[in-house]
């Protein structure tokens, strides 16, 4: 049974850094299982609940395919939904030169959406590629970000994707009421009894939106690196794509 695919476990595959440019990238040893599994295809019936997670799947089979364009743009989809994992990925990409003209600055701005909840993995990226950026590059993804936060920002995208997911999810307790079961393409093998179903799809919302209260800006005037913050006092990661670790 193909169930819920977390987008943990979909950042522990994409190790873009072992793809080195070629038409076709090469998962790296011990990804080899869950990159077979990416593409395979992902549970249609996801993308009425968590958007995000179904784009980011899509996004991932297409990188691994070699559909590198297809790729970003399943990306960009993800990223409209709140998806951190996808405005991450957009952010290595840019970054990096990654199957794109590179463009540090956008990368910086996509990495300081992804990093909007705190999470440290993020975090620590963005603060990393912050610091490599010059003065005139710090400007240009300041600009950058604020072009992309009327849309991509938890205000607006995460907000989006909540109230989608509150709506479907009513729409399923009614299917499910007084101990029902419900069938969801790419997510249930047949008929599932509805309690354990809809707690499984709780559990996978509460992963997507993890952090989603809490903010890492001093104020809304310029883009902050994390780094500069009382609160940040670890030692930050360097700013290449994440390489494979277990969930």
């Amino acid at each position: 049974m193909k169930g819920i695919v977390l987008a943990g476990v979909l950042a522990s595959a994409m190790a873009l850094a072992g793809c080195n440019h070629a038409n076709r990238p090469q998962p790296l040893p011990g990804q080899e299982a869950i990159v077979a599994n990416v593409l395979e295809g992902c549970p249609y019936g996801l993308e009425r609940f968590l958007p995000g997670d179904y784009y980011y799947c899509q996004g991932a089979s297409h990188f691994w395919a070699g559909r590198f364009g297809m790729s970003r743009d399943s990306f960009e989809s993800a990223a409209r939904w709140g998806s951190k994992p996808a405005q991450e990925m957009l952010g290595l990409m840019n970054f990096n030169g990654d199957h794109m003209p590179q463009n540090r600055p956008l990368g910086v701005a996509w990495l300081a959406l992804a990093a909007e909840r705190h999470g440290p993995e993020y975090e620590g990226r963005f603060v990393s590629a912050y610091q490599q950026l010059t003065p005139a590059e710090h400007a240009q993804a300041d600009a950058y970000w604020r072009q992309l936060k009327p849309v991509y920002a938890d205000a607006v995208a995460a907000a989006r994707a909540d109230h989608r997911f509150t709506r479907a999810y009513h729409e399923l307790e009614m299917a499910v009421a007084f101990g029902g079961g419900a069938y969801i393409n790419g997510m249930t093998s047949g008929v599932e009894n509805g309690l354990s179903l809809t707690a499984r799809i709780k559990n996978e919302r509460d992963t997507f939106f993890a952090g989603y209260d809490t903010q890492v800006w001093v104020g809304d005037a310029e883009l902050v690196p994390l780094g500069q913050l009382p609160a940040i006092k670890k030692a930050a990661p360097p700013a290449t794509t994440p390489t494979p670790s277990s969930n």
